[in-house]
């Protein structure tokens, strides 16, 4: 966990929840439709993960897994036409679908520990997202978790080793 050193340290009385989260922005729209590593920009912001900090239908996740399928290439093209969702805006976290661990909930939908995926994930180390884009995964199944990302999509483990490497 790159920065995640305050999270379940364990002491349930005084925990220390703020982190240290690296997130991908998207900082220049790529004219000719081909991304380089000049479109990107690597930030690391502070965040929360306190309970009283999260808004209510909130919850605070980490990061797992995440899908690089092409079609959000396209928002990041300097073309807005023809595209189902618009463009990234520059200077935010780029979203995409993802796969993470519940930290910390303020919805009754969601508990600590819970897998979850969205459509509309952070590409951040942890998040704050709205229980409305996450739906839990079934552990049960006997599906790997990495599956329910799509067999399409190219799959890549976020771990601190590949925000060191870039």
């Amino acid at each position: 966990m790159a920065g995640g050193e305050g999270v379940d340290n364990g002491d349930d009385e005084n925990p220390t929840m703020v982190v240290e989260s690296p997130e991908w922005v998207l900082s220049a729209y790529a004219a000719a439709g081909v991304l380089t590593g000049d479109h990107f920009k690597l930030r690391t912001r502070k965040l929360s993960l306190d309970l009283h900090s999260i808004p209510d239908d909130h919850v605070a996740v980490e990061l797992l897994w995440i899908s690089v399928d092409p079609y959000p290439g396209g928002r990041m093209s300097d073309q807005d036409e023809g595209l189902y969702f618009s463009q990234f805006a520059l200077d935010e976290v780029i979203v995409t679908i993802g796969i993470g661990r519940v930290i910390q909930s303020r919805s009754s939908k969601f508990s600590k520990g819970d897998i979850v995926i969205s459509n509309f994930f952070p590409f951040s180390e942890y998040s704050v997202v709205a229980a409305k884009f996450l739906r839990v995964i079934d552990q049960t199944a006997g599906v790997q978790i990495s599956t329910y990302l799509s067999t399409l999509g190219v799959i890549i483990k976020y771990n601190k080793a590949f925000v060191n490497e870039s």
